[in-house]
């Protein structure tokens, strides 16, 4: 607060005020006037700004005058500089209960003398406040020419914050709608004694808004406004006041550098989009291999930022859905979404895209070579981030093997690929699949139209279909449980909810039908295969 700030104190000087009485809250005297209000409604509340002397007669609360003192709290979470009362006329005197609250919130109570005149008082306190308004553009006007410096020799959003926060002196930053935060530097640790739960209260509304947070252990007047512009994330710069008072000026200045960060904000989105369209364009042709060389492929990941050091390995995932797939346009909102929460795996540079029709995304990570596990907690975190921007959509991620050449990555989306279809052949909902996860269907598949698996099915697949279609049981769900039961005729007799003696009966069917015996290994083989050839043909 400047020295020339018309604060409530400075209100028993004003020519009809002198007879006026401090009632409770003087701990608030401090607290700077900017506007004046007169109530006469009950919902005042939703109407009030921060900064404002609001003066009544009382009229709303004539017959239940002890309802000051709920409302004396509301208006100290909204900020307001001071209340006045001018009792008598509605009411004797003024609730003890009410003096109480004012008190306990630090919000000045007045008594108003009864000869005030509310339009008097108006004019008076408002020349006042214009007085030190004069003041404060000059200041503003200052930092207006300082900030809009900053950005035009583009500097960016971080130093930007920085001068606002020595201007201002007290923390703010930047916080998106997904509570995303950009914060000065040295304010990194004290953003993290706000909990996420803190932050959604100033997330609700357009304009500019005055609410109490928690920090750490202590509570503080937090002020946020909404950055204007056509962004795709909606950004709200907010002040906390916790190492000085906010004034007038801080608050004026706060509108400008919303308007001065809209601008930035835009701009720098243009800039990461132009500079995304060359990244995604590499990335393709990466992927689809259409690179002329490694010398190449080196150069142009280079120009795009892609770092590609010698200890590099790379895979590639590819988005199987269960259902019908996403028009292009769906999908190329959920590669915009991807892209921005692509921080949630830091460990790996990650890049999705679209790539003949299908979402597609390259994953690089530099170090030592990785365990399985360490692919299988990365795989994890990425089908979470999937998951959180298809809703609804189920949907497998389908990854390749890891390849440690950069000029392996087309090799890597190919098995990508190879994964997906086998995926959508025999129906497997698995939210991860993985290329080693494979095994014989990968041979099966590799095998579809040839003669030789032709051959084979006649042998052995089709005799079962054939025992199928006579009603002899559910044959080959009753085998292929029998198998993955290590042949044990109990456990598959309870997995089926079947009696013990109705799977002997389907086994013997089986092996007098087919001449197999079951206890051969090689005819266990066998017939495992045609069942999982089965599964391709389904």
């Amino acid at each position: 607060m400047h020295a020339d700030a018309f604060t409530v104190s400075s209100l028993f000087e004003v020519p009809g005020l002198q007879d006026a009485v401090l009632l409770g809250g003087s701990t608030g005297l401090s607290n700077v006037i900017t506007r004046v209000n007169v109530m006469e409604v009950p919902d005042v509340v939703e109407w009030v700004r921060a900064g404002e002397l609001l003066m009544t007669t009382g009229y709303p609360f004539k017959d239940q005058p002890e309802k000051l003192a709920v409302l004396v709290e509301q208006l100290a979470g909204k900020g307001i500089a001071a209340l006045g009362l001018k009792p008598k006329r509605f009411f004797d005197e003024i609730p003890q209960e009410v003096v109480e609250a004012a008190n306990r919130y630090g919000l000045p109570l007045i008594e108003l003398p009864p000869s005030a005149t509310f339009s008097d008082l108006v004019r008076e306190i408002m020349e006042r406040v214009l007085v030190s308004e004069a003041k404060d553009l000059m200041i503003l006007q200052s930092r207006v020419q300082r900030l809009s410096q900053l950005l035009l020799h583009g500097d960016g959003l971080v130093s930007f914050l920085k001068h606002l926060y020595v201007m201002i002196n007290n923390p703010l930053l930047l916080i998106d709608k997904d509570r995303k935060l950009i914060v000065p530097p040295g304010l990194e640790g004290w953003s993290k004694t706000v909990k996420d739960s803190e932050w959604s209260k100033l997330l609700g509304t357009e304009r500019l808004d005055s609410n109490v947070i928690a920090v750490g252990n202590e509570s503080f007047h937090a002020h946020s406004v909404t950055v204007p512009g056509d962004t795709m994330y909606n950004y709200r710069l907010v002040v906390i006041e916790q190492y000085n008072h906010y004034r007038t000026v801080d608050a004026l200045t706060l509108n400008w550098a919303t308007r001065l960060l809209g601008f930035e904000i835009s701009n720098m989105q243009v800039r990461q989009n132009i500079e995304t369209k060359y990244l995604e364009q590499f990335v393709q042709d990466w992927l689809s291999g259409r690179m002329v060389s490694s010398m190449d492929l080196q150069l142009r990941a280079e120009a795009c930022g892609w770092p590609m050091e010698p200890t590099s390995a790379y895979m590639v995932g590819s988005v199987s859905f269960w259902e019908e797939q996403p028009n292009v346009k769906e999908l190329q909102q959920i590669v915009k979404q991807l892209r921005w929460n692509s921080e949630l795996v830091p460990e790996v540079q990650l890049m999705w895209t679209l790539l003949e029709g299908e979402l597609v995304c390259l994953i690089s990570h530099q170090g030592k070579r990785w365990s399985e596990e360490q692919y299988k907690q990365l795989a994890h975190k990425i089908r979470q981030s999937l998951a959180s921007e298809l809703g609804e959509r189920k949907a497998t991620l389908c990854l390749s093997r890891a390849v440690a050449q950069a000029t392996d990555v087309a090799n890597a989306y190919r098995e990508a690929r190879r994964v997906m279809e086998i995926r959508k052949v025999y129906r497997t909902q698995e939210e991860v699949l993985h290329y080693n996860q494979l095994g014989v269907y990968l041979l099966l598949y590799r095998m579809q139209g040839s003669e030789e698996l032709e051959e084979f099915k006649q042998l052995y697949l089709y005799p079962l279909l054939a025992m199928e279609r006579k009603q002899q049981g559910a044959l080959l769900t009753t085998l292929s449980t029998y198998f993955a039961c290590n042949c044990n005729a109990k456990e598959t007799a309870e997995k089926l909810y079947v009696h013990y003696n109705t799977v002997n009966y389907r086994l013997e069917r089986i092996r007098s039908e087919l001449q197999l015996r079951l206890d051969d290994p090689e005819t266990k083989l066998l017939l495992q295969l045609a069942i999982k050839t089965y599964h391709l043909q389904e």
